[in-house]
């Protein structure tokens, strides 16, 4: 089945019974929300971005704000000690003129002090020894989002997308601003993954009040594809449609959308399962100028997961939360 149209007539098919599914005896999510913070800045113009999420954050949810200046350049900017020894190779840098400058625009910030490294060994290395529950990173790294687009999530996402021990939010467009993407948040979901309902916590964690949750179920053409063909080597006489990938996704979620949507009840907000097409699932091109959150559930060891979030990250303008199931172990 090759036409667009079809293929979503199909999806939409095949999940409507579930749709309508009873869930009004379902034990709801407690949210989660950040308490302690870890800002990553980049000297980029996603910084500005950025330090508004935390003020946002601050501002709703009472949260300690951790300044970290990442940039491989970044050393205290004040004029050295003429008496104090030079700092060795494993020493880290004090915290730069830029950390401390921008703590100061957050009510309850500081800055920390830089571990010596590539950018993503400071960050993984500072989060070893702070204490916090998200972390707050600009992509790509470095380089201005208008400049490189979605050519890139770069390296140090790419990094902390198998070792980041903490849910981190990436940042992207500047103009996409958590303040008002919060209105609206879309958690994605391409496969089961064991950490879904924990995703789901974060969603409501920082979804506004009053405002629109969804649970986006996404069969991906590859992904249809790669499982016919599997298929129908077993059993080539029996075909093999989307609409049988889209029952199964139902059935593994129906859980999780039964808790969300008491969830969304019991706080007042509004939540809509959407059943989509890869190509038609948020994020939409970056073109698209409308502000939402992107969540996304990630099992670290899944290859199929972890390439649709990858994916997802690099065609998203809006920010995007990543909560992942479990980090590799460091050798």
């Amino acid at each position: 089945m090759d036409d667009a149209s079809d293929f979503d007539r199909d999806v939409d098919d095949s999940m409507r019974l579930f749709e309508r599914a009873r869930v009004g005896s379902a034990t709801p999510l407690t949210p989660i929300r950040p308490a302690r913070v870890m800002l990553v800045l980049d000297g980029s113009d996603q910084d500005p971005t950025s330090i508004a999420s935390a003020n946002h954050l601050r501002n709703v949810c009472n949260t300690e704000t951790l300044v970290l200046d990442a940039r491989e350049t970044a050393t205290d900017d004040s004029s050295p000690d003429a008496n104090a020894a030079p700092p060795t190779p494993s020493s880290p840098h004090p915290p730069s003129d830029l950390a401390t400058q921008t703590a100061g625009q957050i009510t309850g910030a500081r800055a920390i002090s830089r571990p010596s490294g590539e950018a993503f060994e400071a960050i993984l290395d500072s989060l070893r020894t702070h204490d916090v529950n998200l972390l707050i990173v600009p992509c790509p790294f470095g380089r201005s989002f208008g400049k490189v687009g979605a050519d890139s999530v770069g390296t140090v996402v790419d990094v902390l997308l198998s070792r980041c021990s903490v849910p981190f939010l990436v940042i992207r467009h500047p103009d996409q601003a958590l303040a008002e993407c919060s209105q609206r948040v879309s958690m994605l979901v391409g496969s089961e993954c064991d950490v879904e309902n924990r995703a789901a916590a974060w969603a409501f964690g920082l979804a506004k009040p009053k405002g629109e949750v969804s649970l986006n179920l996404v069969v991906e053409k590859e992904h249809f594809e790669n499982v016919r063909a599997i298929l129908e080597s077993v059993d080539p006489d029996k075909e093999f449609d989307v609409g049988m990938l889209a029952d199964v996704l139902a059935r593994t979620h129906q859980n999780l959308h039964a808790a969300m949507n008491k969830t969304a009840n019991d706080l007042g907000i509004q939540y809509h399962l959407l059943p989509q097409p890869g190509e038609m699932a948020p994020p939409h091109p970056l073109s698209d100028t409308h502000q939402q959150l992107i969540v996304l559930p990630l099992e670290v060891d899944d290859r199929f997961t972890q390439g649709f979030v990858i994916d997802r990250i690099r065609r998203s303008p809006h920010p995007v939360l990543v909560v992942a199931g479990h980090v590799k172990s460091e050798e």
